[in-house]
């Protein structure tokens, strides 16, 4: 008699599934960003305004819901992978998933003069999750280091990751220094941090193989 055993999942389908999940939601913003350039400021008017136009709301939410959905199936490939990581990488990959739901339940002000409850918790939520990607990054890379399986791969996801908390500060200081170019460098620091998750998943697709 031959006993098959089952085979445990590959993580490389996952994560180009997560890969193809942040690429459809950067096209539905970019997609925003030239049907609503009109109404929306990408110089000046952050990316959750596209939420406040009539078409907009439900594109942009796809794409906050994508995002989040590519970051979930990331840290379940990353698990199957054997990724190491910390406690504090956890915790704070946590809170970034935490920030999303915020931003997405919660909508922002109707404008920079107008002062709503639910739209302070829609910032807090929008300052948690630039902040605490970045440091997930760097716990990750620090991790990635003491591991020789995946050491050398440590050192491009602490760039992207430095790059990610840079762009975030700048766009955490245009928030209190009105002559800076808040909604551009909000852009920036989405970007960063989506170039930060793309690399991690390319990351273990790497070291998985």
């Amino acid at each position: 008699m031959t006993t098959t055993s089952l085979r445990a999942p590959r993580p490389a389908p996952l994560l180009w599934t997560a890969i193809g999940m942040w690429a459809l939601a950067q096209l539905l913003i970019g997609g925003l960003a030239v049907g609503l350039a009109q109404r929306v400021d990408p110089w000046r008017d952050p990316v959750s305004d596209y939420a406040l136009q009539r078409w907009g709301r439900a594109p942009f939410l796809l794409a906050v819901a994508l995002l989040l959905a590519g970051g979930i199936v990331l840290a379940v490939a990353a698990q199957l992978a054997g990724l190491p990581r910390s406690r504090g990488v956890i915790v704070l990959f946590g809170l970034w998933v935490a920030g999303l739901l915020v931003v997405v339940l919660f909508r922002e002000n109707p404008s920079a003069t107008v002062v709503t409850l639910h739209g302070e918790i829609h910032r807090f939520g929008g300052a948690v999750l630039f902040s605490c990607l970045p440091f997930a990054g760097r716990a990750l890379a620090r991790a990635l280091g003491t591991d020789p399986r995946w050491s050398a791969h440590a050192g491009r996801l602490r760039w992207y990751a430095a790059l990610a908390l840079y762009t975030a500060a700048a766009f955490g200081l245009a928030q209190f220094v009105s002559a800076l170019p808040e909604g551009l460098l909000e852009r920036l620091a989405l970007t960063a941090e989506l170039g930060m998750l793309v690399t991690t998943a390319l990351v273990v697709r790497a070291a998985a193989r």
